[in-house]
C-alpha cells in the first residue's frame, strides 16, 4: 500500500450458537495478534442463540480489544441468517470468516492481510488442521472433512465446480475472506434454505464462480479446530454426509443454466454411483473398520444427492445433542 493510502478494510465475522468457551478462546487467540499496519480491522460476533448467550463473553473482551469488537444478534437460528446479519453489519472491503470452535495462528491476520491486499482473487482460503478430542476415532474420511490442507503453492487458483473443480480440499467459509463487492450477488447473499443444514457458503461460492469471481489459497493463513468426540461419532457422520450431498447437488444446481435439469443429470449420476458402491461394502469390511466407515459415509453422502426434499436439518441435531452432553 502506498503512502497515505486508506488502509484496507477488514471485518472478521464470528458466528456462534451456544459455544461460549470456544468461543472465547478464538477472541482470545485473535485479539491477540499484531495488526498489519496497512489493514483496518474489526471484529464482529454474531449471536445466533436464542438467549444472548454470548454477550457476557464479548463484553468482558471489549474494553481491551485492538480493534472494534461488537456483538450483534441474528434470528431465528439459521447459520445463513448469522452469515447475512454480519456482512450486513460491516461496510468492509473484506468479509473474513471464522468459526467459533477454530483457533487462529499467531500469524494469521498478518496471512490474511498479505493475501487480500495483494492476490487478484475474490475469495482466498486457509489452511485448517483439526484438533481432535478423540483422535482414535477419526478415520481418513473424518480427518479430511475437518482439515483442509493441499499442496500447492500460495496463489494457486482454486475451482469449487466444473471440470478443473479442487476436489482435493472442501471450500467453505471456515477460515476465508471475501471480497465484499465480489459476494453481494442475489439476496443474502447467503440462502436461508441452506441455513439448517450447512452448505450454504459452498452455495455462494459456486454462484461467485459463476460471476467470474477467482479463488485462491493461502496455505500460511493456519487455524486449528477443535472437533469434540460426538463429531467422530458413526451415526453423526452419515447423517452429515447425507446432508453434504444434498447440499452439494442443491449447490450445483442453482449454480447451472437449467437448476431442474442439473439437479435431475446429478441424481441420476448417483444412482449409478450408488450401484457401483453397493457391491464393495463387503469388500471394505474385510480391510478394516475404519475403511468400512469411510465406505458408508461416503455411501450417505451420495444418498443425499439422489435425495429429494429439504437440507437435512444436521445443525440443529449436532445443537441438541452437545447441550445433552455438556
Amino acid at each position: 500500500m502506498s503512502a497515505g493510502a486508506a488502509p484496507l478494510g477488514l471485518a472478521v465475522v464470528i458466528c456462534t450458537f451456544h459455544r461460549e468457551a470456544l468461543l472465547r478462546q478464538c477472541l482470545l487467540t485473535l485479539l491477540a495478534q499484531e495488526r498489519p499496519a496497512h489493514l483496518a480491522v474489526e471484529i464482529l460476533v454474531v449471536d445466533n442463540s436464542d438467549n444472548g448467550s454470548a454477550h457476557a463473553v464479548v463484553e468482558a473482551l471489549q474494553c481491551n480489544s485492538p480493534h472494534p469488537l461488537r456483538r450483534i444478534e441474528a434470528h431465528p437460528a439459521n447459520i445463513s441468517v448469522a452469515r447475512n446479519a454480519g456482512v450486513a453489519a460491516s461496510d468492509a472491503d473484506w468479509i473474513a470468516f471464522l468459526d467459533d470452535d477454530q483457533d487462529p495462528a499467531p500469524d494469521w491476520l498478518n496471512a490474511i492481510g498479505k493475501a487480500i491486499a495483494t492476490s487478484p482473487a475474490d475469495v482466498v482460503f486457509g489452511r485448517v488442521e483439526a484438533r481432535f478430542e478423540t483422535p482414535e476415532r477419526a478415520t481418513p474420511a473424518v480427518q479430511r472433512l475437518f482439515s483442509r490442507h493441499l499442496d500447492a503453492p500460495a496463489g494457486a487458483e482454486l475451482f469449487a465446480m466444473g471440470p478443473r473443480k479442487t476436489r482435493e480440499i472442501a471450500l467453505a467459509t471456515n477460515n476465508s475472506a471475501f471480497r465484499r463487492a465480489a459476494m453481494l450477488i442475489g439476496p443474502g447473499p447467503f440462502d436461508p434454505a441452506f441455513g439448517a443444514g450447512g452448505g450454504e457458503d459452498y452455495d455462494l461460492i459456486c454462484r461467485m464462480q459463476q460471476h467470474g469471481s477467482r479463488l485462491a489459497w493461502v496455505p500460511d493463513a493456519l487455524v486449528r479446530e477443535n472437533v469434540p468426540a460426538s463429531r467422530c461419532d458413526p451415526s453423526y457422520m452419515r447423517r452429515r454426509a447425507y446432508a453434504g450431498g444434498q447440499a452439494y447437488a442443491a449447490a450445483i444446481a442453482k449454480a447451472s443454466a437449467n437448476p431442474a435439469r442439473t439437479r435431475w443429470l446429478i441424481r441420476l449420476k448417483a444412482l449409478v454411483q450408488a450401484g457401483l458402491m453397493l457391491p464393495l461394502f463387503m469388500l471394505r469390511a474385510m480391510q478394516g473398520r475404519a475403511a468400512l466407515l469411510d465406505h458408508g459415509y461416503a455411501f450417505a453422502g451420495v444418498m443425499g444427492k439422489i435425495a429429494f426434499g429439504s437440507i437435512h436439518p444436521i445443525y440443529a441435531e449436532i445443537d441438541a445433542a452437545e447441550r445433552r452432553g455438556s
